[in-house]
């Protein structure tokens, strides 16, 4: 990973090459259609052109790379990721006493590195998605958004939102 600050960045955390590969598409997908826009100005188009895409797959890798990319525009987290390459995926909450928290490693690792960047997690199932958004919500004031693995038109509704966001700040 060569860091790059100048353009702005997306960062997808999946172990799943096969999703890795559909969120990926996805993103493409919604930046050409801002793309080909006849409202988009070429500032925009030439900003939107910029913007490259970090894919990591565990979260050692989540955590090297929001250390390197300052400049990230919107998180898109597994909620089931493994710690390390190669490494078995789990839920990536923190336990206490065996009682789950609410506290997710991945969002914690975004949330220092990138504080001010907006957190998508996507899951199977959203078992937790009400104790996370508690938890965060309580401890630091942060609604993270939760979008099912299986609805590809909610996930391209939240990257379209994230990316018509990032382009009405550069008007």
């Amino acid at each position: 990973m060569k860091p790059n600050n100048v353009n702005s960045n997306i960062l997808i955390l999946e172990d799943d090459l096969d999703q890795m590969k559909f969120l990926v598409s996805l993103t493409r997908s919604e930046m050409r259609k801002i793309i080909s826009d006849e409202t988009t100005s070429d500032r925009q188009r030439r900003r939107i052109r910029g913007i490259q895409i970090i894919k990591v797959s565990n979260t050692n890798s989540l955590r090297k790379a929001a250390s390197m990319y300052k400049n990230v525009l919107l998180a898109v987290l597994d909620c089931n990721a493994p710690d390390t390459k190669g490494g078995t995926a789990h839920d990536q909450l923190v336990k206490t006493k065996h009682l789950v928290t609410g506290q997710h490693s991945a969002v914690d690792i975004a949330t220092v590195n990138l504080p001010d960047t907006p957190i998508t997690l996507i899951s199977s199932f959203d078992r937790f998605h009400r104790t996370v958004n508690r938890y965060y919500e309580s401890k630091h004031d942060l609604t993270i958004e939760f979008v099912r693995k299986n609805d590809p038109a909610k996930i391209s509704e939240n990257i379209e939102h994230h990316l018509t966001r990032y382009l009405n700040s550069i008007r």
